[in-house]
């Protein structure tokens, strides 16, 4: 690999430089911009000059170029849809450069407010992104972000086709691009790779990036070789701000709350100034923020779902244990995005941009548990146990902080005939706190008779059947803290070169294009725990570290005791002030500590290198792009092998610990085919090929191998697996779209993508050290596929008489179906094919507008099918059809419910630039959580009640 690539790229360099020599001498140029008529710029409006029939879209800046021309007359044509086309003679002199400003209208008076109202103008925006892109891609520009209460860029983007989100906390946090889990798609920011703040899994947390810092958000649905090779599913790229012509001053604040518990208020601003200096404006600069502040607190019921068998055979589900859980949140998010760029020639521009993020996912959480002894009986719909049931409760502080950011550098030249460039970037990504959060454990009272309520099986309640009070602070005692702390981190050093060559093939207008990159990422992961334990009596109860927060909804008083819906709380405070006056009473478990930091440590070095070269030619009302991408993944880990060990009497020793160096690697050749046909001036027909991979998860990559012989029902193996080979996929993709005027866009289609090498946990029985193990990794399963299909149809009905013509439609559905085909030596020996995890097999969004003077308003609504989180029935459990033992049985597998969400958000412009803004988020409290095998066996259930916002934002700008 590492001598092929600079072959290549050598040949394929001389080859345009020799196109380049035999191109002619006697060319001009034309340059120019497109913009409303309120001088806003219009981002990808499509410029094409007759005779030459050459095409292209504007950039960022709203600027175009034609380069190479032949001396002589052309006409110049510009066209936006929502707008009048614009054309102009120009007259190109060999050696000079004409400047042409396309100033575009509306259609009609009655859209006018298009060029006003933000986001009609980022609905214009996305319908000409699309339709001027080579790939199959939806876009979201900053007017249709802010048009809904998003507060993170998860949010955002789970309105777009095809895509769900799965959510955590009240919000979006990892996205699912056409049934596909996190990790087979990519987030990038101005294209360049993004490293994962968790660094032990691929797919970003896009809930630790704000909403508001970027100009617009692009998810490609298709692969081409100048991309990124890793996203089978697609690729979600975050594009930042730059400064235009006109300067750019931007200010918007909220507050809002929300009811449940005893109330939370949050808030947050956010602000953009850009502006550009000089005599020709030749200098750029550009920088925006933001930062808000949810607090929020969350409902949560984790019921412990099992099975048993009755003494007459019969088999009955029940659960013998749930976590009433109650959670006080307090979620900050801050970032900057910042752009300059300065024209050191007319045909070279060197850029700084970037984006930076940080995200405290603090809170607390009170958990009480009750849990029951041995079954006895089943009655009706209560499950009865034996007296040996005890209750607990627990009290944990989250502290994470999440931080993303990626800055890059670099230099474009536009020459006579070719495009150079060349850039340089650093992306870091890091998780201080983690999942591992400081906890105290107290013990309540034991020996409890309980029964298993099923009246309301998303309800099920154990009930102490001897009166025992289970929220009495009295009864509890002290029995265990933890201190943890856990850091990991990835850096990435990203450099890519590449040139485009404009060139002629019997009068058809071509671009031959080839590039370079290579990323280097180093990650690195730490943890430790003192683990405090008691040597003799509790020294301490819960009643003496009481706290003042309590929850006097919870569950809408479902699990009520004596009247009072959630038990008394602790305070964190007083139980560490009550621990260090204890001191004496607390031992310390060096065994604990010693195993954490030594299973938690890993360092690797990953190393991506890449090449593409690739071809455009138009041909008539075709386009036609080909290439071929070359990738290549080296990765050295170091880590540890750790094996439990304990003396004669069972009691833990030190483990034995050795350390692991391995190495793994893989190359893949990519190659990528799309056509694109244009049926007529406002329908195209679009075929693509591309073949994609997905990497495997550092975390199951790392060669650690924890040994533990005293797990039970048998000792254990768990061990990562360095010879994973990324999952493999072809993907096609047809597409229809049609475009309307005055704003609109209807397309439908059809996807198909074949998985080589899905990754799969597994669990085997070995023998080892004379006894049976059992043995956990990741391996490649053999194959799997999904297919689907999906439509949009977006339309302003300005068309329509008086208040009418306001209206307007924003709708998506996507409709996906996929299989998995099992390991041979998969965990349970299951021959069934379910689906692929993650796959939602109906996701929608429906939005109805309305914008009419001052007036901008959006009603949304958005749904996901319940999906597949993770494979965990067994085969050996019982037949696949049995309803309590079976795949729809309590301990199925584990899925996500479904979600169907209301949203709704309202603007009034009262002065020029000054708007009052309303929303409301979560109108429907829709629940999220998880159940097995059917929606009667929940495992959790977590409500976070509506949300209204009320705000202000002063704007002026180009966009004004």
């Amino acid at each position: 690999m590492y001598r092929f690539l600079p072959t290549y790229v050598i040949a394929a360099v001389l080859f345009v430089i020799g196109l380049q020599g035999a191109a002619q001498t006697s060319t001009g140029t034309i340059t120019g911009h497109v913009q409303d008529t309120g001088g806003a710029v219009l981002v990808s409006a499509k410029v094409s000059i007759d005779p030459s029939g050459r095409q292209v879209p504007t950039d960022n800046q709203g600027s175009f170029r034609f380069a190479n021309l032949a001396a002589g007359q052309y006409t110049l044509t510009a066209s936006y849809v929502g707008f009048k086309s614009f054309s102009s003679t120009v007259t190109v002199t060999a050696g000079q450069t004409a400047d042409v400003t396309a100033a575009l209208e509306v259609l009609s008076a009655q859209d006018s407010v298009m060029v006003t109202a933000p986001r009609l103008h980022g609905d214009a925006e996305a319908v000409n992104v699309e339709r001027m892109s080579s790939q199959i891609v939806q876009v979201e520009p900053a007017g249709v972000i802010n048009s809904l209460p998003n507060n993170n860029i998860a949010d955002a983007v789970g309105r777009l086709p095809s895509v769900s989100l799965e959510r955590d906390e009240g919000e979006g946090k990892y996205v699912q691009i056409r049934g596909t889990e996190p990790r087979l798609s990519n987030v990038t920011i101005n294209g360049i790779n993004v490293p994962a703040p968790e660094v032990i899994v691929r797919q970003i947390k896009l809930d630790a990036v704000p909403a508001n810092v970027v100009e617009r958000i692009e998810v490609f649905k298709t692969l081409s070789a100048d991309q990124d090779a890793d996203a089978i599913g697609g690729t979600v790229n975050l594009v930042t701000k730059t400064a235009q012509e006109k300067p750019t001053y931007e200010l918007g604040g909220t507050a809002g709350y929300n009811p449940l518990q005893n109330g939370y208020w949050r808030g947050g601003f956010d602000g953009t100034f850009g502006q550009r200096f000089g005599i020709n404006k030749q200098f750029g600069f550009l920088l925006g923020g933001a930062w808000d502040r949810t607090n929020r607190g969350i409902d949560d019921l984790e019921p412990s779902q099992t099975f048993g068998t009755l003494p007459n055979g019969q088999n009955v589900a029940y659960i013998n244990s749930e976590d009433m859980r109650s959670y006080q949140y307090y979620r900050t998010r801050y970032g900057f995005d910042i752009g300059t760029d300065y024209k050191i020639t007319p045909t070279a521009t060197a850029y700084f941009k970037g984006l930076y993020s940080d995200f405290h996912d603090y809170g607390e959480a009170e958990v009480y548990t009750p849990n029951a002894g041995a079954l006895t009986g089943f009655n009706g719909k209560e499950a009865v146990f034996d007296n040996t049931g005890n209750w607990q409760y627990r009290h944990y502080i989250r502290r994470p902080d999440q931080q993303v950011y990626s800055f890059q550098t670099g230099v474009r030249h536009q020459l006579k005939s070719n495009v150079i460039n060349y850039e340089f970037a650093v992306s870091r990504g890091h998780n201080i706190g983690g999942q591992a959060f400081p906890t105290t454990y107290f013990q309540g009272p034991e020996n409890v008779p309980f029964v298993d309520d099923q009246t309301n099986p998303l309800r099920p309640k154990l009930i102490a059947t001897d009166q025992t009070n289970g929220f009495d602070p009295t009864q509890y005692g002290v029995t265990e803290t933890d201190g943890y702390t856990y850091h990991a981190t990835q850096l990435n050093y990203e450099g890519n070169a590449s040139l485009a060559h404009d060139y002629t093939v019997a009068g058809h207008p071509s671009t031959f294009s080839l590039g370079l990159s290579t990323r280097n990422s180093y990650s690195t992961q730490r943890e430790t725990n003192d683990r405090y334990n008691i040597t003799g009596n509790s020294p301490f109860g819960l009643d003496a570290v009481q706290g003042s927060y309590t929850n006097p909804t919870y569950y809408d008083k479902t699990f009520a005791i004596n009247g009072q819906a959630y038990g008394p709380t602790s305070s964190y405070n007083k139980i560490l002030q009550a621990v260090a006056s204890n001191a004496s009473a607390f031992s310390l478990d060096t065994v604990n500590g010693i195993t954490t930091a030594a299973q938690a440590f890993f360092n690797a070095d990953e190393r991506i290198t890449a090449g593409y070269i690739q071809d455009v030619i138009f041909l008539g009302n075709f386009r036609l792009e080909a290439g071929v991408r070359f990738d290549n993944d080296a990765t050295h880990f170091f880590a540890n092998n750790v094996t439990a060990n304990v003396d004669a009497q069972g009691n833990a020793l030190a483990p034995t610990i050795s350390a692991n160096r391995q190495d793994a690697s893989y190359f893949n050749v990519l190659p990528s085919v799309a056509l694109q046909y244009q049926v007529e001036k406002n329908t195209n027909i679009r075929a693509v090929y591309g073949r994609g991979i997905s990497r495997p998860n550092l975390g199951d990559l790392v060669p650690a191998t924890t040994i533990d012989p005293n797990q039970t029902p048998y000792p254990t193996i768990a061990t990562g697996n360095p010879a994973l080979q990324p999952t493999k996929a072809n993907n096609v993709d047809v597409l229809v779209e049609h475009f309307f005027q005055p704003l609109g866009i209807i397309q439908a289609g059809y996807f198909f993508k074949q998985l080589a090498d899905p990754i799969y946990p597994t669990a085997t029985l070995v023998p080892f050290n004379g006894r049976t193990y059992q043995q956990t990794e990741a391996i490649n399963g053999p194959n799997a596929h999904i297919q689907g299909f999906e439509a949009q149809w977006e339309q302003r009905f300005s068309f329509l008489p008086g208040l009418l013509s306001g209206f307007g439609i924003s709708a998506n559905y996507s409709h996906t179906a996929s299989r998995v085909d099992f390991p041979d030596n998969f965990d349970g020996g299951r021959t069934d094919h379910p689906t692929l995890d993650r796959t939602s097999p109906n996701d929608y969004n429906f939005n109805l507008t309305y914008d009419k003077s001052r007036f901008s308003g959006r009603f949304a609504i958005s749904h996901n099918d319940p999906s597949i989180a993770a494979y965990q029935w067994d085969a050996s459990t019982g037949p696949a059809g049995d309803p309590i033992l079976g795949l729809k049985g309590p301990t199925g597998d584990n899925y996500f419910y479904s979600h169907t969400q209301f949203d709704v958000q309202g603007s009034y412009r009262v002065l020029k630039g000054i708007q009052i803004v309303a929303s409301g988020l979560n109108l429907s409290n829709e629940v999220f959580g998880f159940y097995n095998g059917s929606t009667i066996y929940p495992v959790q259930r977590e409500y976070y009640r509506p949300t209204v916002s009320f705000g202000i934002r002063w704007q002026t700008s180009s966009e004004q």
